[in-house]
């Protein structure tokens, strides 16, 4: 019987996570769904654990293939998804009991729309609460990308109809800015997943190609948007799209420590001090920027964050 709903999960030598994100998918009080778990080249025991968890219960369907990246991964699950919704998820986090249910009751109610966001709470490794993040009822994708990427649920079709994804960077980005051109997007506004933040997860080289990639996206969807063929068509690489497209310097140095002033602060919070200065110090290296501000910056987050947990406003 074909279930309403395929949950693909990307893993890549995520053994101290999978088993706990393997659970709370089937352990959901919508139970009428497939885990589809793509191995993409894992070294570690990540592999051993999900034949374990698939002996366990025939809902876990695992595919294993060479290393190919993070959007192979995801386009070998899309494309052996047997439902007609698709839910992302990673192996590293974790999904609350009854969010299958709450967004599939969405999308249900809404016909027009092909795909639903929720909403995330970043936990450390040890599941302690350190920050929430919700997207707007009513996304700007052209101003930025709120929508988490283990969030959504989408229609398999409408995604399928586009050809997948695309890119080894702002995968999900670009997909969300392609698929709102011909659908709805709908959000709901309350959390769905608890997204974990460990060791060895943030490095400036990989936020310097977020930024790089996000940039890329959303100028190749104004040009789109205007009337213009897709820039993006045939590229895999978003740096060899980067300078078709006049991506400044600049702007990705900002995003850059933007985004790692954030996660130095969530790496913070989390226990991980080393990790967050290293980051800081890398990042500050690569933007040219002060590395006592970036500190400061971040201990006054801390500061704020810390008064908001007492309730101070």
């Amino acid at each position: 019987m074909t279930p309403r709903v395929s949950v693909v999960m990307p893993v890549l030598d995520a053994e101290p996570f999978v088993r706990e994100a393997v659970e709370s998918v089937l352990g959901q009080t919508f139970g009428d769904l497939e885990l589809v778990a793509v191995d993409d080249g894992s070294t570690d025991g990540s592999a051993d654990a999900l034949r374990e968890l698939a002996a366990r219960d025939a809902r876990v369907r695992v595919h294993a293939q060479a290393h190919g990246g993070l959007a192979a991964a995801l386009n070998a699950g899309l494309a052996l998804a047997a439902a007609p919704l698709v839910a992302r998820m990673d192996a590293d986090d974790v999904a609350l009991p009854d969010r299958l249910e709450r967004q599939v009751a969405l999308l249900d109610a809404q016909p027009d729309a092909a795909l639903v966001a929720g909403g995330l709470v970043v936990v450390d490794e040890d599941g302690r609460e350190l920050d929430t993040a919700i997207p707007p009822a009513a996304p700007d994708l052209l101003a930025g990308n709120p929508i988490p990427h283990p969030t959504v649920v989408f229609r398999t079709d409408a995604v399928r109809a586009l050809g997948g994804y695309r890119l080894d960077q702002a995968e999900d980005y670009d997909l969300w800015l392609r698929l709102e051109e011909r659908h709805r997007i709908a959000v709901l506004p309350e959390i769905v997943l608890r997204y974990r933040v460990h060791r060895g997860q943030f490095s400036v080289r990989r936020l310097e190609r977020q930024a790089v990639g996000a940039l890329v996206v959303r100028e190749a969807a104004r040009r789109r948007r205007a009337g213009g063929p897709d820039p993006l068509d045939g590229v895999a690489r978003v740096e060899d799209a980067r300078g078709a497209l006049g991506i400044d310097a600049a702007e990705v140095q900002a995003s850059l420590v933007s985004d790692a002033v954030y996660w130095a602060t969530m790496l913070r919070r989390a226990g991980l001090a080393d990790d967050a200065d290293a980051l800081l110090e890398e990042a500050a290296s690569a933007a040219g920027a002060s590395r006592l501000r970036l500190r400061a910056t971040v201990a006054g987050r801390l500061a704020r964050m810390r008064l908001r947990s007492a309730g101070v406003r």
